[in-house]
């Protein structure tokens, strides 16, 4: 991203092995919960897993206006790493692109330690919000991923 912009980095160690979450974090089924903003939000997800391919979110609450992503794969290392450029479309209209780097490493306990990098924040106020849904993010993605299988035929 141009200079100017600001990063945002979030982290934590999941108790489950990196191909679980790496699956979890790119499942459409699995996005509908993720990437929900709450019970009754409406959440369609789709996931075109390949370099080029389009990873689309929308997600809107009960009688809301929607937010709608569109990131595009730059870099697939399953389950190592994922990296894609990002355009939110807020319910304003306005666009928040950014380019994001998504690590998921092997702790020595079997555990994996997931690292979003997020580049690009127009200001701190935009990164700092953003940064509130991770903890969010990650519970969800860990609870999944320790219930894991769900159905290989959405599964890479």
């Amino acid at each position: 991203m141009s200079a100017g912009t600001y990063d945002s980095s979030a982290e934590r160690v999941l108790d489950v092995p990196a191909e679980d979450i790496f699956d979890a974090y790119t499942d459409a089924d699995a996005g509908k919960t993720v990437f929900s903003g709450g019970p009754d939000w409406v959440v369609d997800v789709t996931c075109d897993l390949r370099v080029g391919g389009v990873w689309s979110i929308t997600s809107a609450p009960p009688e809301g206006a929607a937010y709608y992503e569109v990131n595009r794969f730059t870099l697939i290392d399953r389950p190592r790493r994922l990296a894609f450029t990002s355009v939110l479309t807020m319910p304003d209209g306005s666009d928040l692109p950014r380019d994001v780097d998504v690590t998921f490493n092997r702790e020595n306990d079997g555990r994996t330690r997931m690292t979003i990098v997020q580049k690009g924040f127009p200001n701190p106020e935009v990164r700092d919000a953003f940064g509130t849904a991770f903890p969010g993010i990650f519970d969800q993605l860990e609870r999944l991923a320790q219930a894991w299988p769900v159905p290989r035929q959405s599964r890479p």
